[in-house]
């Protein structure tokens, strides 16, 4: 795998790090900071246009820089999708040159995003992948932060797809994204709504605000393409019942036009998947009924895109590890460790339940992240608690609150019990540690939250951390 970048001076930005000689500057205004500060800075690397919102007044003095650099002021009604559509434009709107996929919802994008990813690369196409994990240009690995990257670094991903030759992308939206119209300016061949539950409600003021950001993916879908719903979750009946040409997909319901019938091993899953009165079985080498979902979704999309339904099985068999999803170790002492990047109680349900069943000893370790949705944290703790034999509460990225307030807040969600034995190590190397320390050889060991993330955020300072290099250490073999 090599590395690429975008560049480093992109025709339309609204960060000073992407200005040089003739770049269009957006000046956004964030909560925490106005970009109409970085102005200034954007004149003296060479921008001769500077777009603001219709009712900002500029200072005297910045009036007087931009009039001394020669520059143009462009006001707009909003500068979010400004940058959107100046962006698509300077490129030569590279979206309409790629067939692109979209996945929203709660929990799944990542997982049914990678599967989508797989097949496609493994039925030989050309393919590129933008993922909360990373984005991927075929087996180029380019570095963008975000989940669906802000809109000038996300056509200049796509115009680099073109230039490429890439046919398919594959792009997780997430629900920030379509509020801050990042995805503006592009039409989808397709689209997955996987489910929805609890989540952001720091970003949004309530959960049904949260949905409708979600929903709004269905008017970014091409006319007559298809936008799959998850009709076993409540939203995803309601999405349908607003737009009733979706198509749909379920374990549980027979009408939805891709119906699938699970059954699962220890280390693997079947399907029986109906499309069209056709049955065709499918095996994976995943774990869990939320997996299952992901692997309907993924194939209800293959499938309208005529991808082959027989090649499509063959290359299922061979899908690899997403990283940070239900990724397995086999530990010295004989027991399993699973790390995943479970992080709000619907995903805590689903990876939870899913491990129950496979141990009578299931260890928990896990914490939550500072300055973020408070309420999903005692509603987190009951659910390691109806699962969990012992749990080991810990620091996830605290940021700017103190760990032992946050784990206070998920204490809240516990009740008397013997059943569950409860242990505090704020320290997450020594959580990790002691968990192998008290494990045995059917145990399994759940490290809940980080994922494939090697980083810990204290403060205002991040810094390395990698759960596998600890697990390492007491690894037999990595599955």
């Amino acid at each position: 795998m090599s590395y690429i970048t975008l560049g480093s001076v992109y025709p339309v930005t609204s960060h000073t790090d992407f200005v040089g000689p003739g770049t269009t500057f957006v000046a956004i205004s964030g909560n925490k900071v106005d970009g109409l500060s970085f102005v200034p800075l954007a004149l003296q690397k060479g921008a001769t246009t500077i777009v603001v919102q219709q009712e900002v007044e500029l200072s005297n003095t910045l009036q007087k820089m931009i009039k001394e650099y020669e520059a143009k002021i462009v006001y707009v009604l909003n500068c979010r999708k400004a940058l959107a559509e100046m962006s698509a434009q300077a490129l030569g709107y590279p979206a309409k040159k790629l067939k692109i996929i979209g996945v929203t919802g709660t929990k799944g994008k990542t997982s049914t995003s990678y599967m989508l990813y797989h097949m496609l690369s493994d039925l030989g196409k050309k393919v590129a992948l933008s993922s909360t994990i990373e984005k991927l240009i075929e087996k180029d690995l380019v570095k963008i932060s975000l989940t669906t990257p802000l809109p000038d670094q996300l056509h200049m991903f796509l115009d680099l797809c073109v230039k490429r030759d890439i046919e398919y992308v594959v792009l997780e939206v997430s629900a920030q994204a379509l509020s801050l119209h990042r995805v503006d300016g592009i039409e989808f061949e397709a689209g997955i709504f996987t489910n929805f539950s609890l989540e952001h409600l720091e970003f949004f003021k309530d959960l049904q605000e949260y949905f409708l950001a979600k929903a709004s993916l269905v008017d970014y879908i091409k006319k007559h393409q298809h936008m799959f719903v998850n009709i076993d979750d409540k939203y995803g009946v309601e999405l349908k019942n607003m737009y009733p040409d979706c198509s749909t997909f379920s374990l549980e319901n027979k009408s939805a036009n891709v119906y699938g019938y699970p059954h699962f091993n220890r280390d693997s899953m079947g399907i029986h998947v109906k499309i069209d009165k056709q049955t065709f079985f499918f095996q994976a080498p995943l774990l869990g009924r939320f997996n299952a979902y992901n692997m309907i979704a993924a194939v209800s999309v293959l499938q309208v895109l005529g991808i082959n339904l027989q090649k499509m099985k063959t290359s299922m068999m061979s899908l690899q590890r997403i990283p940070g999803r239900m990724e397995q170790y086999a530990l010295q002492n004989g027991s399993r460790c699973f790390i995943d990047y479970a992080h709000n109680p619907s995903s805590f349900e689903a990876v939870l339940s899913t491990l129950r069943m496979m141990t009578s000893d299931l260890i928990v370790v896990f914490g939550a992240g500072g300055c973020r949705d408070k309420h999903k944290r005692p509603l987190m703790g009951a659910v390691a608690q109806r699962y969990g034999n012992t749990i080991i509460l810990t620091s996830d990225n605290p940021r700017d609150e103190d760990p032992e307030d946050i784990v206070c807040d998920i204490q809240r969600g516990f009740i008397q019990t013997d059943s569950c034995q409860i242990y505090k190590e704020l320290n997450r190397t020594k959580a990790i540690e002691k968990a192998y320390s008290i494990s045995g050889k059917q145990s399994i060991i759940a490290i809940l939250g980080k994922g494939p993330d090697e980083y810990q955020i204290v403060g205002d300072l991040t810094f390395p951390f990698k759960e596998r290099s600890i697990i390492k250490k007491f690894m037999q073999e990595d599955l």
